[in-house]
């Protein structure tokens, strides 16, 4: 009997050891049968893997989602806002009017102006040939082959500098060439898939908008992305500076700061606005410029774009009866 009773007691006392919470690092002293020390090498090692592990997810959320992108990042980011750099290397072609409106301060319309312009990537450069019709209608086509500079004015061989300047498509610089204006339209036309050429030193800063900016912009309304753009000195030494929508990833304002040829630094503000997607790429279809009154002073409309048909090489010599060239 009392035998029974000593092993009830032994039960129940296995019992309650059982029934309480056992410690989570209980099965984690191991005890060392060389030297007698109790050590927690398994507690070491699962605390090295947490703590790795750790590490990692740290990394990762820093690295994707925390850490602002390095201004190189952030042009890829908008390189595929924009359809991508694969899409820029395969559009080999095109066509597309430009309307060019000038006004007054006060509002007035002073001129218009329709180029239309027919491009072609080569290798080693941009076939560029424009064609530009007044308001009085009359047709000038200026371009450039093997031979220099080449423009006629409806239908008559014209002297391409002076027939360029004219039609606005030279700058103001007394080095610069007939089409001078209208490569860097072309340019401008290519961003952002020019920000990925070699020589390119792109920084991200902060912007300080105000409302107004943010209402010309024509963008989402939050706080833009300023992308800042210089070049190395070997490359080129202008300044551009990209206002990019966190929403859609596209620019939304452009600056950009030239020096002239008396050192003089200009800068120049374009708003985008009216991004459409044309073929592959999308692409600001309204750049604006505005008087400090607040009036738009010129707007550069696109329209027609066409980057189907090809246009063979022989399209960019001067017509046969062309004799009125300037060579570089």
């Amino acid at each position: 009997m009392s035998q029974d009773i000593k092993t009830k007691k032994k039960l129940d006392k296995r019992e309650q050891y059982a029934a309480k919470k056992t410690p989570w690092w209980f099965g984690l002293h191991i005890k060392d049968l060389v030297n007698p020390i109790t050590v927690k090498r398994v507690q070491l090692s699962y605390v090295g893997i947490l703590v790795i592990a750790l590490g990692f997810v740290g990394y990762y959320a820093w690295e994707n989602y925390l850490r602002e992108p390095t201004g190189q990042e952030f042009v890829t980011e908008i390189v595929d806002a924009a359809g991508g750099m694969e899409a820029w290397n395969n559009l080999k072609h095109g066509t597309f009017t430009r309307t060019h409106n000038l006004y007054a301060e006060d509002g007035d319309v002073l001129r218009t102006i329709n180029e239309t312009f027919f491009f072609k990537k080569t290798d080693n450069e941009v076939l560029l040939q424009i064609k530009s019709v007044g308001e009085d209608g009359s047709v000038v086509w200026v371009g450039k082959d093997t031979d220099g500079y080449w423009a006629t004015r409806d239908g008559e061989n014209a002297d391409p500098k002076d027939t360029a300047r004219a039609e606005g498509m030279m700058c103001d610089s007394e080095f610069c060439q007939p089409l001078c204006a209208s490569s860097m339209a072309f340019y401008r036309f290519s961003m952002p898939f020019k920000l990925k050429d070699p020589g390119i030193q792109a920084s991200i800063a902060s912007t300080g908008l105000n409302m107004l900016d943010l209402n010309l912009m024509g963008s989402s309304g939050e706080e833009p992305t300023l992308l800042d753009i210089a070049y190395d000195p070997e490359v080129g030494k202008d300044h551009w500076r990209f206002y990019v929508d966190p929403q859609d990833q596209l620019i939304h304002k452009m600056e950009y700061y030239n020096k002239s040829d008396m050192g003089e630094t200009r800068p120049e503000e374009i708003y985008w606005t009216d991004h459409k997607k044309e073929g592959a790429i999308t692409f600001s279809h309204r750049w604006t410029r505005y008087w400090p009154n607040g009036k738009v002073m010129d707007e550069y409309i696109y329209s027609d774009v066409d980057f189907k048909n090809e246009i063979e090489d022989t399209f960019f010599k001067r017509p046969a009866s062309s004799e009125i060239a300037m060579t570089q």
